[in-house]
C-alpha cells in the first residue's frame, strides 16, 4: 500500500520543514533543483552538465557535495537569455533561478534555503497552471504560497508531494516512493513547458 500523509496542506508542510532534518532538508531541496532543470534548461538552450542531473535525479547529494551540483546550475542561470526564449516562462524561470541563487548568500543557512524552495517551486506550479488554463477576460492572480485561497492543479500535486516526500524522509524509509516523487516532479514541470510553448 502507498504510503499517503495524514494531512496534505500548508500547515503540515510548515510543520514538517520546521522539524526536518538536515540531511533530509538537503535531499528536499535537491528534489526542488531536480524539478527546475527542465526551465533551467529551457532559459539558456544548453543541457545541464549529464553527471549533475543524475545525482539530482538519484538523490545523490549531501551537505558536503552540494557545491557540486549548485554551480553547474548558477552557471547555467547566468548564461544570456537563448534567442528562442518564450517571454511568458519569464516568471518561472525568475523563480527557478531564485532557488539555485538562493543558495549563495552570504548567510545560507540550510533550512531557510528549502523553505524558500519549497514556496518558489510551488509559486512555480500555480504560475503554470495560469498559463495554462488562463481565465476569460480576465488577468491571472497570483498568490505566494502560501497565501493562495484555493489551490491550483499542480499546485495541488506538488504540495501533495512535498508533504509526502518530507514524511517520507522524517521516516528514513520510501527511497523507491522518494525517487518516483522525484521524477514524477521534473516531469511534470517538462510536460508543462512543453505545453506552454506548444
Amino acid at each position: 500500500m502507498d504510503h499517503v500523509p495524514v494531512d496534505v496542506s500548508h500547515a503540515s508542510l510548515a510543520q514538517a520543514l520546521r522539524t526536518a532534518q538536515q540531511d533530509s532538508l538537503v535531499r528536499f531541496a535537491s528534489m526542488c533543483l531536480f524539478k527546475v532543470v527542465p526551465l533551467v534548461e529551457a532559459r539558456s538552450g544548453r543541457p545541464l552538465d549529464e553527471q549533475v542531473t543524475e545525482r539530482l535525479h538519484a538523490l545523490e547529494v549531501e551537505q558536503e557535495s552540494l557545491a557540486e551540483v549548485l554551480e553547474p546550475l548558477r552557471d547555467n542561470v547566468q548564461r544570456p537569455l537563448v534567442e528562442s526564449f518564450r517571454e511568458e516562462l519569464g516568471e518561472a524561470c525568475s523563480m527557478a533561478e531564485e532557488v539555485i541563487l538562493r543558495a549563495f548568500v552570504n548567510d545560507f543557512r540550510i533550512r531557510e534555503w528549502a523553505r524558500r524552495c519549497s514556496s518558489l517551486i510551488l509559486d512555480i506550479h500555480q504560475e503554470f497552471d495560469a498559463l495554462l488554463y488562463p481565465r476569460d477576460d480576465e488577468a491571472p492572480n497570483f498568490y505566494p504560497a502560501p497565501e493562495q485561497p484555493e489551490l491550483t492543479p499542480m499546485e495541488a500535486l506538488e504540495l501533495r508531494d512535498q508533504v509526502t516526500a518530507l514524511d517520507l524522509l522524517r521516516q528514513g524509509v520510501g527511497s523507491d516512493q522518494l525517487r518516483t516523487i522525484n521524477e514524477e516532479g521534473n516531469s511534470r514541470v517538462a510536460s508543462a513547458l512543453i505545453r506552454i510553448v506548444g
